[in-house]
């Protein structure tokens, strides 16, 4: 093989071994990956289930989840968990159970047995709200809304 040929291979793996090197030098070793950004706080939220329950005798149920944070001022006044279900033009508040605002993820269920308004398996809407009731300062017990579900879909099925 002539002497420049070798060089000319000798020069391009130089070249090659050198711009290796180099970027070896400019991209660090591995890319730390991105800090990943702290979860959002907490909030006050209410969900409803798809599905709510009719009774045999007409009692309605549904559930949902609930998570309220303490409330400010350390407010010792109940937190109530209320549902409505509406269907064919009727509309009826299905119970209300107490909620616990310490932050965490909790289950409700509220039933109730509307005389006014038979429901029937089948669509409807639900709607659910998480309130307070504050007392003003002249002493009138007014609601404050912790959170709202607003106005869904839900499938009314038969319980046994």
């Amino acid at each position: 093989m002539p002497t420049r040929t070798r060089i000319r291979e000798a020069i391009g793996i130089a070249v090659t071994a050198l711009g290796a090197v180099a970027l070896t030098a400019v991209a660090p070793a591995s890319v730390p990956e991105a800090a990943a950004a702290p979860p959002p706080p907490p909030r006050n939220e209410l969900t409803i289930d798809p599905t709510a329950h009719v009774a045999p005798d007409g009692t309605i149920t549904m559930t949902g989840t609930y998570r309220c944070l303490l409330l400010p001022g350390g407010s010792t006044a109940p937190v109530l968990v209320a549902s409505n279900l509406m269907q064919g033009g009727r509309s009826s508040g299905i119970g209300g159970s107490r909620a616990v605002c310490d932050g965490a993820r909790h289950t409700w269920r509220n039933s109730a047995r509307p005389y006014r308004a038979p429901f029937r398996p089948g669509p409807a809407r639900a709607d659910g709200t998480l309130m307070q009731f504050k007392k003003t300062k002249s002493g009138i017990l007014l609601p404050h809304f912790v959170a709202v579900a607003g106005l869904r879909d839900v499938t009314l099925v038969t319980r046994p």
